[in-house]
């Protein structure tokens, strides 16, 4: 499986997912809401864990790709 979540990615969807998880524990969140928040959360930490998300799939979305700094001759030549 190839990676589509990127490390600032990763780290954004695990704090968000465990916020809302704190958010439906201390909350009086009740019925379809906690149900809807409950699963949303459980969604960001998995595909922050597996580092894989199937919306980024479909959607042909990649956040792993980290863009090369621009390397000159002189930064090889060590000047």
């Amino acid at each position: 499986m190839l990676r589509n979540v990127g490390p600032e990615d990763r780290v954004v969807r695990i704090v968000v997912g465990l916020v809302l998880a704190a958010l439906i524990y201390f909350a009086p969140l009740t019925g379809i809401v906690a149900i809807i928040v409950g699963i949303l959360a459980a969604y960001l930490i998995i595909t922050g864990l597996i580092v894989r998300c199937p919306l980024y799939k479909l959607a042909d979305v990649d956040t792993s790709i980290q863009e090369q700094p621009y390397s000159t001759t002189d930064d090889r030549a060590g000047l």
